[in-house]
């Protein structure tokens, strides 16, 4: 049985893992992802060397978003300025809750 604990919530991002079975959760929106913790290490390291104004592009609808293709090549993320800016502060807090948990277990 799976005992999810939130590592860090910020706004539309919401990143969790599973004490048990060590899975990492990324929800966004009406997405969720899955990974294992080496997984989700590399996906952070991803996106640490982005920058939004580096692969950012208008959409139809006139804002201005990021493409984040995620470890699954059918999904992709897209993000505004500021989800973008909450899903990276996010996932550097659950990389440092992880590693807390990580110490005490």
């Amino acid at each position: 049985m799976c005992d999810i604990r939130t590592l860090c919530r910020k706004n539309q991002a919401h990143i969790s893992h599973c004490a048990n079975c060590q899975t990492v959760y990324i929800w966004h929106n009406n997405l969720v992802l899955n990974f294992t913790p080496q997984e989700f290490q590399l996906f952070y390291e991803s996106l640490e060397h982005q920058q939004f104004h580096d692969c950012s592009m208008t959409f139809p609808d006139g804002e201005e978003r990021v493409v984040v293709h995620s470890p699954y090549r059918d999904i992709s993320f897209t993000f505004t300025k500021q989800e973008w800016r909450d899903m990276k502060e996010a996932m550097s807090e659950a990389i440092l809750l992880q590693q807390v948990y990580e110490l005490i277990r």
